[in-house]
Formats: structure tokens, sequence, C-alpha cells
């Protein structure tokens, strides 16, 4: 299920990762990159990684909500490079549905 966000919401957006229907090997990851529509984050520098739950959390400011296009579903794409340098992508899935705001600045 799409969450739903407003655009210049500033939020985490939490992230589970499977590799071959298992979670994904934290300790053998490298980098992490999460494309939200034209927005690119990176693991570490971009997100944390909470161990308990198993998700990563990647954060995303205003400026980053305001570039996302106003009333359309947003893809998610993921990539990891492993150490070693393998990169493996996972399926791409509508994460977000924005809605425009009516204000575009950033508070």
């Amino acid at each position: 299920m799409a969450i739903k966000l407003k655009q210049g919401d500033e939020f985490a957006l939490p992230v589970k990762i499977s590799v071959n229907g298992a979670p994904l090997p934290v300790g053998e990851a490298e980098r992490v990159e999460f494309m939200l529509g034209p927005v690119r984050k990176l693991w570490p520098e971009d997100a944390e990684y909470d161990g308990e739950s198993g998700e990563f959390r990647v954060r995303f400011t205003q400026e980053d909500t305001f570039s996302l296009p106003a009333d359309d579903g947003i893809r998610l794409d993921v990539r990891v490079k492993f150490r070693g340098g393998t990169v493996i992508g996972t399926q791409r899935l509508t994460a977000l549905v924005s809605v425009d705001a009516l204000s575009e600045t950033v508070i």
C-alpha cells in the first residue's frame, strides 16, 4: 500500500529490502541507492538502518518532496552494491502518492 504525502512534507520512508526472499545481509552491503521519482538518496549518507525492525529509514526533506510530481503515484527503485562490487536491483514499486501543495515555500 502506498503512503500519501503532500509536497513539502519532510519524512523518513521505511524500506525493507529482501534478497532471494531473505532480509538483506546489511553487513555485506557497501552502499544502497534509493530513487524516489527524481530524488536520489544513498545509505549510509541519507538513510539509517534499524537492525531491530530490519528497515532502512530514508530521509526526505521539504525540498525533496517539492520536486516530486503532484497528484501521481511515485515509484521507488532500490539498488544494492555489495562489498566486492556486485550490484543488484530490487523490483520497483509504487511507494507514494504525492498531493499538490498550495504553498511551495520551505518553512
